[in-house]
Order: structure tokens, then C-alpha cells, then sequence
């Protein structure tokens, strides 16, 4: 018979009653990236982590120590899947992010750098200290229609993000989706005064202001009353899928991987160059591992003239994820080497001269990597957007 606990505190009820179905088998470490670069600390494998919760709860002991350990997880998800495959199915990742909450509920504010973004997320509605009015300068001669400002029938609206909106690297890929979208004709949209998705906020336990920006954003998505949402991040794709209000369901979520697939499909994308090199792909956690995005992103490198996509050993489900996720984007933990350099390295291995992904986080870490291994002369870091964008020409 399954056991239930009726802990006092129901969500630390609800995480005793996932964690105790864990047999502690350890198959998860395996896949654990955390666990890889962790120096073998038994308590950042997955079930490592949430076993110190499931004492933590226990004992009463709910304090920085074990926030310490909870945020090392990129909730990456891996542990889940191998569960899924061998033991019980245990949702690892949930018990981590109630976790998460749970230390909120408890008066645990998370790390002194997560601290800062999620003020900023209450002020200024982005994780990056940056006035929202320059939210859309990236923008600026692309003469894209503000669907929140004028009505319009334009039914498509182009969720840019706070990375790709603030970030300077990765405008780049705002810019690029955009000028796909415009060349193929596609009548679309953007937010002039967009607002953090909050998956930020969420994934770092902070759930009242999750649901404050969720609001917010409903709000604009149902006045601008548009059909369907693309998103840049796969970080916003799982959230307005999964987390949001049961009313975004009357909307199509797609990440700009599958829309832009779908337009290969019809045979709307022509090219006017080719790109003679060679490529390998990451699959970026949140649209992977998470919503079993895969084919997609590789079916629009292939249709690049000229590109040879080549594979890393570890792929799709099996993929080692960049280090940014759960958080962990504004935290530099002390470990022994960080995610993304490994994974640069084992993309070299490939031969390739081109790492792409779909993921702003994922871009960020990986050239990051890039730079720390002093590669910049023979490898580059590409969003597949920009690809497809730089071999159907870049003029507008």
C-alpha cells in the first residue's frame, strides 16, 4: 500500500509523499549533471538532493544549508527520465521545485544573486535590472506591429523574452526569428511592454510572484487577442504550456522551432547561399527532456543548403545540459569544471565547426565556454535561427 504522510504543512506533505517513493537505487546519479561535476558529492546527485529535502522536512531543518543544495539543480530532468525507464517514475524535479518553495514559505530567501533577480522581476518585470522601456530596442527598423498598443488582426504574436530582448548577444536572435518570419510573410506581431513569462521566478521557488506576472501577461495576451503565441525560449514555451491558467489553452503555444518547421514542411522558406560547414546540435533541457522537442530544430538545420549536421555522443534524451537551467544562470557554483565546457568540448570532438541550439540560456553558457577555452578562432556558438536566417539571405 502507498503511503502518505499528513504533514502539518501540506506542501511539505506533498514533497514527503514523492521523495518516499524513491528506493534510492541511484541509477539517477548516473545522468545527473550536477553529479558530474560535483567532485562526487553525494547529496547534488538526484536523488542525493532530494533525499537531504526529504530529511530537511523531517527533522525540521528547512535553512540555507539545504537551499544550498536544492539550487544546485538545473532541472534538467534527466533523473526523471532514466526513473521513468528502470525504477518508479519519481518526480525529482517537482519534489525539488515545491522544495524550492517550501524554503520561500519557510523565510529561506534564495542566493544573494537570485535575490537581486527576482527583486528585479517585482520592479521592472525582467530578471536584468533593465527599464522596460528599452525592452523593444532590439527592434528598432523592423517595423513590427505592437499588438498591445493598436488592434490588429494579426493573429501570431512573437514572445521575444527577457534574454533575447536585453541580452546583447542574443538580440541577435530576436532579430533573426523576426526576419524568418517577415520574409516568409508571416503576419505577426510582438509586446511593446512585455513581461517576464516568470519561469525565472517559479523555478526558483518564488510562486507568488510566478502567478502575479502570469496574470499580467493573460491579460495582455487576451486583449491583444491573438491565436497563437511563438516564444523564443523553450524556458517560456514550458511554462505558458504547463504552468500557466487553464485560459492560455485557448491559444497554441509553439516554440519558433516547430512554427518555422512547419513552414519547411509547406515549402515556404527558399535560400539564397550556402553554408558550407559542418554543425552539431544541443538539445536544450527545456525543450527536450521536457517536451520531447527533437526533431524539429534538426529538420531546419538540414534544410540549410550545405550544412552537414553531425551528432554528439550524448543527444536528445541523453543530452548534457548547458548548466544554466533552475536558476543557476545568475549562480557560479563552486564545481569541478562548469557543464558547458564540457559539453563545447564534446562537440569539438565531433569535428564540427558549429555548435547551434535553441535555447538563449543555452547560447550564453556555451560561449561562455568557448571563450574560457580560448576557441573563438575555430568555433562558434549559433542559434539555429540565425542559420536558417544568415542562408535565406539577410537583407529584408
Amino acid at each position: 500500500m502507498e503511503e502518505h504522510y499528513g504533514n502539518e504543512d501540506e506542501l511539505g506533505g506533498e514533497i514527503l509523499n514523492i521523495v518516499s517513493k524513491c528506493v534510492k537505487c541511484r541509477f539517477c546519479f548516473s545522468q545527473c549533471p550536477v553529479y558530474e561535476v560535483s567532485n562526487g558529492w553525494v547529496t547534488q546527485g538526484a536523488s542525493g538532493i532530494t533525499q537531504a529535502l526529504y530529511y530537511g522536512i523531517k527533522f525540521n531543518c528547512i535553512d540555507k544549508a539545504l537551499r544550498d543544495i536544492l539550487m544546485r539543480c538545473t532541472t534538467c530532468r534527466s533523473c526523471e527520465i532514466i526513473c521513468e525507464r528502470l525504477m518508479a517514475g519519481v518526480t525529482l524535479v517537482d519534489a525539488i521545485k515545491k522544495g524550492r518553495q517550501l524554503l520561500m514559505e519557510a523565510g529561506i530567501d534564495p542566493i544573494r544573486e537570485q535575490q537581486k533577480v527576482l527583486e528585479s522581476l517585482q520592479t521592472l518585470g525582467n530578471p536584468y535590472g533593465k527599464q522596460p522601456l528599452k525592452r523593444t530596442t532590439w527592434a528598432e527598423g523592423l517595423d513590427l506591429k505592437r499588438l498591445d498598443l493598436a488592434p490588429d488582426d494579426v493573429s501570431v504574436l512573437y514572445y521575444v523574452g527577457c534574454t533575447p530582448s536585453y541580452d546583447d548577444r542574443v538580440q541577435n536572435v530576436a532579430r533573426s526569428i523576426a526576419g524568418i518570419l517577415k520574409k516568409v510573410g508571416v503576419a505577426f506581431g510582438i509586446l511593446e511592454m512585455e513581461k517576464s513569462s516568470g519561469d525565472t521566478a517559479l523555478v526558483m521557488g518564488e510562486r507568488g510572484l510566478f502567478e502575479d506576472l502570469a496574470k499580467k501577461n493573460m491579460i495582455s495576451f487576451e486583449k491583444s487577442g491573438i491565436q497563437t503565441i511563438l516564444t523564443t525560449s523553450p524556458h517560456d514555451f514550458n511554462s505558458f504550456l504547463k504552468n500557466y491558467p487553464e485560459d492560455i489553452r485557448k491559444i497554441n503555444i509553439a516554440h519558433y522551432t516547430q512554427f518555422v518547421a512547419g513552414l519547411v514542411d509547406k515549402g515556404r522558406l527558399s535560400f539564397k547561399q550556402e553554408l558550407n560547414r559542418k554543425v552539431t546540435y544541443h538539445d536544450p533541457c527545456y525543450l527536450g527532456k521536457h517536451n520531447g522537442i527533437y526533431d524539429e530544430p534538426r529538420k531546419l538545420l538540414k534544410a540549410i543548403p550545405g550544412l552537414e549536421l553531425v551528432e554528439m555522443e550524448r543527444t536528445r534524451e541523453s543530452s548534457l545540459c548547458c548548466g544554466g537551467g533552475g536558476g543557476r544562470m545568475w549562480v557560479d557554483f563552486d564545481e569541478a569544471t562548469h557543464l558547458a565546457e564540457v559539453r563545447v568540448r564534446e562537440a569539438m570532438d565531433t569535428g564540427a565547426q558549429i555548435l547551434a541550439t535553441a535555447c538563449p540560456f543555452c547560447l550564453i553558457q556555451f560561449e561562455d565556454a568557448v571563450k574560457t577555452l580560448d576557441r573563438e578562432d575555430t568555433f562558434v556558438v549559433r542559434d539555429v535561427s540565425e542559420l536558417l536566417f544568415e542562408a535565406m539571405g539577410p537583407e529584408l
